[in-house]
């Protein structure tokens, strides 16, 4: 692995057999939830769905369609499909037509053209493109206009303009200064603010977005999480923001001041979580938030209070995955769960109880990827598309 991972995650005792530790999962883009959902498995087969693996130690990403009867994976033709080397995040735009990878080893990052029949990848004109040092996260603006990408060791952010037709980044504005050792960026869904986790500064840098130029300015201080916080996810409704805290074996959740984006603490946070968290998400409707538990080898779900925002684990909860899990995502027109499984080679998939939250694995579970899975994403398209 890089030498900038061995310095900053060795130091934390995060080993495994087949590759070092190190994860950054992209949120899950697709269309709405139903506002209401019977329990059982539904027939959600009217879409083409899609998940998609960066494969660290195989430097490759894999395709895989989603059964949206069953929740289970089939491998898509030609995949996997080459990026650089160490992809270590991987993130869609807003309409799914392209796919984002950030490479560390080289500095880059890979973009892909997506076939919407097929979920087939193939290489946009000029990919990849030169991102600076030690890319640790790739996201995209919830306007599809701008890619955003954290420079670890220059505790910086690096803002590219996406081009709309042919899918090509060219870096735009200069680079904005976060907390010590950046790992994740995530926007609001409104798009007015951006959250970054500081894993080394133990906080979260807060950002107002300018809409039009895709530029950041700082709109509040640093709020303090626990320690080492990695992953920071937002709630649909932009209210609630949650991070991972890896070194604290905890999450920490905040109320989003909707004039500045400033975080408040919540009431009871942080919140016990299995051990080193490492990835967080919600569900669309922000009933639920999972964390992927790197040293517990399980995933813990949590019921969102909408009023408050604080979290109570359920009844269950955590869920036993595979080896050293770093990347959890929701699909959310669906009831699935997928867990990169990074120490194995492998994606757990699981079928969602719409009420209580339980996790329940899916049959075939856990389906075979590429070795060192690191980051995952979830694309969709309409059948008629």
């Amino acid at each position: 692995m890089l030498i900038s991972k061995l310095k900053t995650r060795n130091a934390f005792n995060r080993k495994m057999k087949s590759i070092v530790a190190g994860i950054l999962f992209s949120s899950c883009s697709g269309y709405a939830l139903a506002d209401a959902q019977p329990p059982g498995r539904l027939d959600f087969s009217s879409n083409h769905h899609f998940v998609y693996s960066a494969n660290q130690a195989a430097h490759n990403v894999s395709a895989f369609k989603i059964n949206r009867v069953t929740g289970q994976l089939t491998e898509i033709k030609g995949s996997p499909f080459k990026a650089g080397e160490y992809p270590v995040s991987i993130q869609t735009t807003p309409d799914n037509r392209f796919v984002y990878a950030a490479n560390q080893g080289t500095n880059s990052v890979s973009a892909y053209h997506v076939n919407a029949k097929t979920g087939e990848l193939s290489p946009v004109i000029g990919s990849p493109f030169v991102v600076g040092p030690y890319p640790d996260a790739v996201t995209v603006s919830p306007n599809g206009k701008f890619l955003y990408i954290t420079n670890e060791n220059d505790n910086k952010i690096s803002t590219f303009l996406i081009n709309q037709e042919s899918g090509a980044i060219t870096a735009s504005g200069k680079p904005v200064v976060t907390g010590e050792h950046p790992i994740s960026i995530n926007i609001s869904p409104n798009g007015k603010f951006a959250y970054v986790t500081n894993f080394y500064g133990h906080s979260v840098s807060v950002y107002k977005v300018d809409q039009e130029s895709g530029q950041f300015t700082r709109s509040a201080k640093n709020a303090k999480t626990d320690e080492r916080p990695i992953y920071v996810t937002i709630t649909e409704d932009n209210r609630f923001a949650y991070t991972s805290n890896y070194g604290s074996t905890t999450v920490s959740g905040f109320n989003i001041d909707q004039t500045s984006g400033a975080l408040t603490e919540i009431e009871g946070s942080p919140f016990p979580a299995g051990s080193q968290p490492y990835s967080v998400t919600t569900d669309k409707k922000g009933e639920f938030l999972y964390s992927a538990n790197w040293g517990s080898h399980d995933i813990s779900v949590y019921r969102i209070n909408k009023n408050s925002g604080k979290l109570n684990e359920i009844s269950g909860s955590p869920f036993s995955a595979g080896w050293f899990p770093y990347a959890v995502v929701r699909d959310n027109t669906s009831p699935y769960v997928y867990v990169a499984n990074n120490g194995e080679g492998t994606i757990s998939a699981f079928h969602v109880n719409t009420h209580s939250g339980a996790l329940e694995k899916i049959q075939g579970s856990p389906f075979e990827t590429e070795l060192g899975p690191y980051s995952l994403i979830i694309n969709g398209f309409a059948m008629s598309e």
